[in-house]
This record gives structure tokens, sequence and C-alpha cells, in this order.
């Protein structure tokens, strides 16, 4: 996985890192929910996962301690916030340049 080499290397740099090495390769986050029980009965926390834009199933990019670190740093929290980052990363300079 090529691309979870990049990202633990724009990790250590940064957002902007993250977000040009993610535009090269074509990649975006996409929201997954699932349902957490706690003690007010469940609730739906957001999940996410990397889709590459030119195929059509989401394939792990990097490993789960990657993709954490990667949400971390993209500070993402919610679905409005992932499709922020989705727009960003789209219309970075770099997009599609290693893809």
């Amino acid at each position: 996985m090529p691309i979870q080499e990049d990202l633990k290397a724009a990790i250590e740099e940064g957002r902007d890192e993250v977000v040009r090495v993610l535009a090269e390769h074509r990649v975006v986050p996409v929201t997954v929910e699932y349902e957490t029980s706690d003690l007010l009965g469940g609730s739906k926390t957001p999940d996410f996962e990397f889709q590459r834009q030119y195929e059509s199933e989401s394939e792990h990019v990097a490993d789960r301690q990657t993709r954490r670190l990667v949400v971390d740093t993209l500070g993402m929290t919610s679905e409005a916030e992932c499709e922020d980052v989705q727009e960003e990363i789209r219309a970075h300079e770099n997009w599609g340049a290693k893809a």
C-alpha cells in the first residue's frame, strides 16, 4: 500500500500535507455509520473509510491505525465535516497526480 507510507509521512507534516497526499492518489473520505451502545441506549456515531475515486468499491488504502490518524489530522467528526474535506481534496491542485 504505497499510499499508506505517504500518509504516515504526511501526518508528521500536518493537515495540509495529508490533504495533498489524498488528492494525489484521488482518495477521499466517506462516511460509514455504525451504532454504538451507551448508557442512553445507543447512538449513531460516524466512522470514516477512504475511497479511490476511480474505483467503485471502498478499499483499505491504509491500516486501521493510519486511517484513524488521518481522520484525526483532518479533524473530521461529522458527516458535514467529511463532505467539506471531500471538496477540499477534490479541488486540490495535485488532484490525481499519482493516480
